[in-house]
This record gives C-alpha cells, structure tokens and sequence, in this order.
C-alpha cells in the first residue's frame, strides 16, 4: 500500500506536529506534503521526505505564516502529489485541500475546522491581526470559508481528535467523522512519590489560551504556579505577575516529564481542541484543573481524575484550585486513566482505518 503524509506547516512543535510525527513513524518511507518548514524545525525532520510547495523560497521570519493567509489555497493547490492509495492528512486549516491523484483516497486526522474561519473567527481577527489590516482581513474571509468547503469535499474520510471537533467537522463541513484521540507514549512518564510545592501550566502565550486567567487566580491564592512555554503574550503576562508566579520558556521534553511528575497538578485553562498534556499529567500521576469546555472533560472524570470548572474566570478558577487542595487523588488512578490514550490505540486505529479506505 502507498501512502503520503500532509501537514499544513512547521511553525511550532505543538500537539498537532507531534500526531504527524507519529503517523511517520506508522509509515516512515511516506513523502511528506507541507507549504513550509522554518528553519529551526528542518532538524525535527531530518531523514524525512519532505515536499514544501513554493512558499519554502520565500524569506521566512517567525511567526510570518499569519501574513500568508491569502496565499495558503494556492500553495496548497500548487503542490504535486504523487501516485499513492492513501493521503493521510494531519491537518487544522488548508493541506486537506490537495488535490489527489486519480484513484487516491484522502483519510483526514482533523485537530479542528479552521477555527479562524469558523467558531474563532472574530477572536482571530481581534487578538491575532493588526489593527490596521483588520478591515482587509476580514473581507477574505468569506471567500476562504468557500475554499475551505471546498477542500473538505477533497476528504474522503475524517477522524477527528475528539468528540469535541467531531461535532465542529458536522456543524461546518456537514460531514460524520471516526473519533481516535491523539496519542500519548504513557510509558515514558513516570508517577514518582514526591512531590513538590507548585502547579503547573504548559501552554503558548497567546490569548486564546487564557494563561491570564491562570496568572490572575495564582496571584490571588499565593500559591506557587510555573509556566511552561513561549509567545507574544511573554513580557504581558510578567507584567502582571506576582512573585509566586515563574516563567521557564519553552523546556525540552525531558525537563517537562519531570516537572510534570513532581508538580501538585496541572493548570489547564484554555478551551481546547483535545489536551494532550492533560493526559500527560495524568500519566505523571498528577491530577488536572481544567476548563471544561473543549476537549478536556473528555479527559477529566470530575473528582476522580482532576477538577473542572465553568468560566475562564480567576474566580471560577480559585474555586477549582481549592476544590483540588480538599480533594484526594491517587495517582495509581490518574496513571490507569491515561492509559485509554496511549500512543498504541492511536497506531491501531489508524492502521485500520487506512487500510480499510485503501480497500475501496
């Protein structure tokens, strides 16, 4: 069987890259579709067989994908995808839009609708443009939202990360999807004994990822809150940092294992597509506070296995926090829960399901 890979770009190392890397370890000689690679990811990806489109020529800063959304439907359009059986698509925006060659089906593994078109749509152009190209930006987004119809038309076959995106891919694709939840390689955290005295929140600093709230409700409690991870929300966010609260920038995965491991629990507020750290938390043995919205309460069991709450609020969340300090968790449990998730299911679930569209 034949199989090619496609991903939108590699602009971060998040949940979505790290799926992809597991779907080229199921199929390590696949060629690999994708409109660019910065710089600082082309090692991540060496022995690959990428195949960028044209925007690899073009002089690249970080962060410079936000300036190519008009140009995204046509370099996917422009790529050139060999005879295969089966396109595996990991993709949250444009790449399920290539075009196929004859006979070729495209099994899809969709981290979310393209949420800047669809349900974040206002938020996007609000945090995420200048004030100055909003108007521009959005006039384009109609005609992209007829665009990204149109690439969905292209995919024969959707699993979505959870039901969460299931139910997104009905609501704007009119289109059922198989559920299999991203994977997670549970054997390599470890439920350690001890225990220090801090939360944890691993998260870009964006907006949308409401580490404000997280920040604003750790100032309030006193209690200790490190921060895992990068963005432009940085130098903001210590701003209004009280002492307790510590930024570690972005940790190598070996560092954020062992924080997990010897963390009181991991801070998750944000209304994600799925979690995947929170099922790393749990696989630590470590308990997790978690808006539940989104993906999360798919993971968590209320009590059992963390703590959700209703708002992304300091409010909502210094309740939860000291529902959580009152609440006892084992860590045996935590671990046995993470297990559903476990990088295994994942490879067994889309073999079959490749396999199965190849057949047709």
């Amino acid at each position: 069987m034949r199989v090619a890979l496609a991903h939108e770009y590699f602009s971060q190392w998040g949940g979505a890259e790290r799926v992809t890397e597991v779907l080229h370890e199921m199929w390590p000689e696949a060629p690999l579709y994708t409109l660019f690679v910065e710089s600082r990811y082309r090692r991540a990806l060496r022995g690959w067989d990428v195949r960028p489109s044209w925007l690899q020529s073009l002089p690249l800063s970080r962060g410079a994908h936000r300036l190519l959304l008009p140009l995204l439907p046509r370099a996917v359009e422009s790529l050139h995808v060999e005879p295969v059986d089966v396109l595996v698509s990991s993709s949250s925006s444009f790449i399920k839009g290539l075009s196929l060659p004859n006979g070729a089906r495209q099994v899809c593994y969709c981290h979310s609708p393209t949420r800047y078109l669809w349900d974040w749509s206002a938020n996007y152009v609000r945090e995420e443009v200048p004030r100055v190209m909003r108007g521009l930006v959005r006039s384009m987004l109609d005609p992209l939202r007829q665009w990204d119809r149109e690439a969905a038309a292209r995919v024969h076959r959707f699993v979505a990360n959870s039901e969460t995106v299931r139910a997104r891919i009905h609501r704007y694709y009119d289109r059922d999807a198989d559920v299999v939840n991203p994977p997670v390689h549970v054997a390599s955290y470890a439920v350690r004994p001890e225990r220090e005295d801090f939360y944890l929140v691993v998260a870009r600093l964006i907006a949308y990822k409401h580490v404000e709230v997280a920040v604003r409700a750790f100032n309030e409690l006193g209690l200790r809150l490190k921060i895992v991870g990068e963005g432009r929300d940085r130098r903001r966010l210590e701003r209004i940092a009280r002492d307790n609260v510590e930024f570690l920038g972005r940790q190598p995965d070996d560092q954020l294992r062992e924080l997990l491991s010897v963390s009181r629990g991991l801070i998750f507020p944000a209304e994600d597509d799925f979690g995947i750290v929170c099922v790393e938390s749990l696989a630590s043995g470590r308990p997790v506070i978690a808006l539940g919205r989104g993906g999360a309460p798919e993971i968590i069991e209320e009590g059992r296995t963390g703590v959700l709450f209703d708002s992304p609020t300091p409010a909502s969340l210094i309740e939860a926090v000291q529902r959580a300090e009152s609440t006892g968790f084992d860590a045996k449990t935590l671990r046995a829960s993470a297990q559903r998730f476990d990088i295994a299911h994942f490879k067994e679930r889309m073999h079959a399901i490749v396999n199965d569209e190849a057949g047709k």
